[in-house]
């Protein structure tokens, strides 16, 4: 059995991936132990959707679909001379920008709270307009995190990037750890947290600059000219943005909607999102993001029919790959969801009501979790090749069917506490739309996304899934009476031990790899 190179780079993006989400897992316990899900919560909440939208659109995947590119074909030329200039000259670019961007963001703090926290009363939105205006030079910073990251993964440096997310989260947790108890109010904890929020994207950006700077040289900002290749990453970035502004709003509208629903509600959605995003950040993102280099290369370096071939595998490969941990994660999710939010939230303010309302959302959210990981990998197909318009156009689509079925489903049943699930479930009929869309342009002009034997594979994944879950199921009365921290781990642990098990039997590799075992037969795609 051998080891590919792209299981490897997607093996130490997850890594990387991994700390960082811990990390964040362990902040947010601290967040709800000592917030809960209340109206500071929600402020708090709504207040760093600003800034994280803005990191979103500038930074990390964006600059990565547009930089990364051009970057690692300069790379592929030999030309590291020009590749440091492109380098210098959009951090240049960046800088300027994203200046202009946070003062124009605190000057308009109350005029954002206004708009997307409407159905907020006037203590909540008070404290959010002074939330924003702590958060909102995160956003510059997480830029600055975003061109680290792409210059990291043009050169196949994939572990810092990503885990240096965790600095981020560790500013957050000293802080509750240490100061939680403290707090006079909620209101001042949530201020206080909002100033510890900040620190940590500084600390981000500052654990990434000696790596950066070995692998570019000296970082030395360009302010004067624009060369050929940094209008060729801005021009790229302009589609970009606004594939993910189309998907930015569907969250505002998201955030929009619920801060009309019951108090909390605003929080249960973030917290739901959290814990639905860490097998898409971990799997989704992880292969899109390892594959991206490679696939530029790919582009620069190949007659268009060793291309098509060489993408097409490395789709069906990747894609094999996120459905081998994907599946089994909407399944988790849906049928055990309740253990999951049990062992990872629940605590001090966050009871057994908050429990049931967020594992109502995070089940919602898992129906489309197979969409949403997949999406990430098609998306990068079309960014490889420089193509964001395709991408642009589905997800305008995506993004209308998502917030038209989210408003309907939570207004219907807006009186009753699971309203919320409702704005989650149309984000995930919104994401398969989405994903219908990518997958049949791509297989058209790949003449298919799944060779025969990646479709055998699913089957397996299909088959271990079902078993593990049987096998969770028959565990999970006997832990009844049993503290979460006790059953969780069992009936989870049952389903991860069947699922691996039966996976190996059927010949998977990737189950193989997990168990150190021999693969019982040639594995495929997998």
């Amino acid at each position: 059995m051998t080891t590919r190179p792209g299981g490897r780079a997607a093996g130490l993006v997850a890594a990387g991936i991994l700390v960082s989400r811990l990390a964040g897992f362990v902040r947010t316990w601290f967040a709800a132990r000592y917030l809960g899900a209340g109206a500071a919560q929600d402020a708090y909440t709504m207040a760093l959707r600003v800034p994280n939208a803005m990191r979103n659109l500038l930074g990390e995947g964006t600059l990565s679909a547009a930089f990364v590119p051009v970057y690692s074909a300069l790379l592929a030329r030999d030309d590291t001379r020009g590749a440091r200039a492109l380098a210098n000259a959009l951090l240049g670019v960046l800088l300027l920008c994203v200046s202009a961007l946070t003062l124009l963001g605190i000057a308009l703090a109350p005029v954002l709270t206004q708009v997307l926290a409407a159905g907020f009363d006037a203590e909540r939105a008070a404290l959010t307009t002074r939330l924003i205006r702590v958060l909102f030079p995160m956003a510059g910073l997480m830029v600055l995190s975003g061109w680290c990251l792409g210059i990291q993964n043009a050169h196949r440096r994939f572990f810092l990037s990503y885990a240096s997310a965790a600095m981020w989260s560790l500013a957050q947790i000293v802080l509750l750890a240490g100061w939680g108890t403290r707090a006079a109010s909620m209101t001042q904890l949530a201020w206080w947290l909002a100033w510890a929020t900040l620190a940590g994207a500084v600390l981000q950006v500052a654990v990434q600059l000696p790596e950066v700077w070995r692998l570019a040289g000296p970082i030395r900002p360009q302010f004067a000219g624009v060369s050929g290749d940094v209008r060729t990453v801005l021009r790229n970035l302009v589609p970009v943005i606004g594939t993910l502004g189309v998907v930015q709003l569907s969250g505002f509208a998201d955030s929009f909607i619920a801060a009309y629903l019951a108090e909390g509600s605003v929080s249960v959605l973030s917290f739901a999102n959290q814990l639905m995003l860490l097998p898409v950040a971990l799997f989704g993102i992880a292969v899109s993001a390892s594959s991206l280099p490679e696939l530029a290369r790919d582009q620069a370096a190949l007659a268009d029919d060793a291309v098509r071939r060489a993408v097409q595998t490395r789709v069906s490969d990747g894609w094999v790959r996120i459905l081998f941990y994907i599946v089994p994660s909407a399944v988790v999710f849906i049928a055990f969801g309740d253990l999951v939010v049990g062992m990872l939230l629940r605590s001090g303010a966050f009871g057994a009501r908050e429990q049931q309302l967020v594992h109502g959302t995070l089940a919602a959210y898992a129906v489309g979790l197979v969409a949403f990981s997949s999406n990430r990998l098609f998306a990068t197909v079309f960014h490889a090749r420089q193509d964001y318009r395709s991408p642009l156009r589905f997800s305008m689509v995506s993004v209308f069917v998502s917030i038209a079925s989210a408003a309907g489903l939570a207004w219907t049943f807006r009186a009753h506490p699971l309203a919320v699930a409702g704005i989650a479930l149309g984000a995930a009929v919104g994401a398969w739309v989405n994903f219908a869309l990518l997958r049949q342009r791509l297989g058209r002009e790949l003449g298919g996304l799944l060779s025969a034997g990646a479709s055998r594979a699913v089957w397996r994944v299909l088959g271990a899934t079902a078993s593990a879950a049987a096998a969770a199921a028959l565990v999970r009365p006997f832990t009844r009476a049993w503290h979460q921290w006790l059953a969780g781990p069992l009936v989870l642990g049952s389903f991860a031990v069947v699922y691996l098990l039966v996976s190996w039997w059927f010949g998977s590799g990737e189950a193989a790899r997990w168990l150190r075992l021999r693969a019982r037969r040639a594995e495929g795609a997998t």
